[in-house]
């Protein structure tokens, strides 16, 4: 696949968490958002469990973006296929 097939709009951080091989922790730092927040967008529980915001799924799309461009290798390349 080429490089701008992988570029995204809007990308889940739970996706953006396991398509880069990255902690909730060291996601958060660049969704500006708390760990325990990307822990939220985790719970399987009506009750704690939350949907990320635009904004949130805007910045992760973003940041996915820039390293894609940089010719950074995502650890799960098979997810993002199937995901285009």
């Amino acid at each position: 696949m080429n490089q701008s097939e992988y570029l995204v709009e809007e990308l889940d951080p739970l996706i953006f968490c396991q398509v880069w091989g990255l902690t909730y922790e060291k996601a958060s730092e660049y969704l500006k958002v708390t760990a325990r927040t990307m822990a939220a967008y985790a719970c399987q529980g009506k009750v704690t469990r939350r949907n990320p915001s635009v904004r949130v799924k805007t910045l992760a799309a973003m940041q996915h973006n820039i390293w894609i461009k940089e010719r950074r290798q995502p650890r799960d390349i098979g997810l993002l296929q199937s995901m285009v």
